[in-house]
């Protein structure tokens, strides 16, 4: 139980959220696990629940909604939120999204950034591959729009625990 209880801190704390953009833009982190239950008609659905304990194949969705805090319009495009994919986690592909966003990732830890059809690795064997969910290791996104004060949105992504 202690072993749980310690991954699920780490899942948790691992997540850096940078933002570049105009002051005062807020950001606030979130972390649910995703839960599958059988609704009263007998079919499978989803629900967030809290990340209060997380176990190995366990589903997390992460959440970052930033805010406008301030009494200017945030310039459209200066606001770009990176986010590593958290340690013993693999990112769910084409789980990433947020509305009036652009969404690249990285595999080399931030380097370089492409979608994934672009991203392509070098396999053990010194053949090229395209990139698959365990070599992703950052997500960036890319608000398009001005933002307007007291105006937020949000991006998020899902992962599997290791």
């Amino acid at each position: 139980m202690k072993t749980i209880m310690k991954l699920c801190a780490l899942v948790l704390l691992s997540v850096t959220t940078v933002a570049l953009a105009q002051e005062p833009v807020r950001l606030i982190s979130s972390v649910q696990k995703v839960e599958a239950f059988v609704n009263e008609q007998g079919e499978q659905e989803r629900r967030l629940v809290a990340a209060e304990r997380v176990v190995p194949g366990d589903e997390l969705r992460y959440t970052v909604t930033f805010a406008n805090q301030g009494a200017e319009t945030v310039d459209a495009g200066s606001i770009v939120i990176t986010n590593p994919v958290p340690n013993n986690t693999i990112y769910l592909m084409d789980s990433a999204g947020g509305s009036g966003t652009d969404v690249v990732f990285s595999v080399d830890g931030g380097e370089t950034w492409g979608t994934p059809d672009e991203l392509v690795m070098t396999g053990e064997d010194g053949q090229s591959r395209v990139a698959e969910d365990e070599d992703y290791t950052h997500i960036r996104w890319t608000f398009r729009p001005a933002l307007e004060p007291g105006q937020e949105g949000s991006v998020f992504f899902r992962v599997r625990l290791r």
